[in-house]
């Protein structure tokens, strides 16, 4: 995976976290209970056709598949003018990015799950590593002065032509009163590169959602 295609990814994707936060509401649904180890826990959800990619992804029954027009609709309808604006266009620029982009919304919690399908990437430990430090570094580029971000956890297994990487930070201001989890994930295999971006009000476990993706 080259450095600048890496750069370009982590900067579309970092660069629309800190509005994404305002669509966050504060309602626990029942998928936000699943925990790490929780064996007894039953993951329920559906899967959704990537028509673009020939991928199925399952996500939580919650969840409901945008389009642009129509997510762009309920930003309005939530948001102030202002910065209902500056998420439309961000959300414009998240959909010039090479690949597909796919919209789903969890209206109960305020969550939203975008989805893209990319051109197939190799992705190492190194590449990881990488992508970790100009995380951190976009993180800190774009938070304004009473915020903060904290690295909840960052994983990578496999091996570079079959492997997930997933990376969770949490962003809140005391100032203005929010608090949410910026999860990020990739998965490559079998030729094809998918990406996660998770945006929720508490911490989730989403992992079992993310090993049930069908390539």
């Amino acid at each position: 995976m080259s450095f600048k295609k890496t750069f370009f990814i982590v900067f579309l994707l970092v660069s629309t976290l800190f509005v994404s936060c305002l669509e966050v509401g504060s309602q626990v649904v029942d998928w936000m209970a699943l925990q790490d180890g929780n064996e007894e826990y039953e993951v329920e959800g559906e899967y959704h056709i990537l028509e673009e990619d020939g991928t199925r992804v399952f996500l939580p029954l919650s969840f409901k598949r945008y389009s642009m027009a129509e997510y762009q609709q309920a930003l309005k309808t939530k948001l102030p003018k202002e910065e209902a604006d500056a998420q439309i266009k961000n959300i414009n620029q998240k959909a010039q990015m090479e690949g597909e982009l796919y919209i789903y919304f969890d209206i109960e919690s305020g969550s939203t799950c975008l989805v893209f399908g990319m051109p197939y990437m190799e992705i190492s430990k190194r590449d990881a590593q990488q992508f970790l430090g100009m995380l951190r570094m976009q993180t800190e580029t774009y938070l304004d002065a009473g915020s903060t971000y904290e690295k909840i956890t960052a994983k990578y297994v496999g091996i570079p032509t079959n492997c997930i990487f997933k990376s969770v930070y949490k962003i809140s201001s005391e100032k203005q009163e929010y608090e949410y989890y910026n999860s990020l994930y990739f998965i490559s295999r079998k030729n094809k590169t998918i990406a996660f971006q998770l945006i929720t009000p508490v911490g989730v476990y989403f992992d079992p959602f993310i090993e049930k993706l069908e390539i």
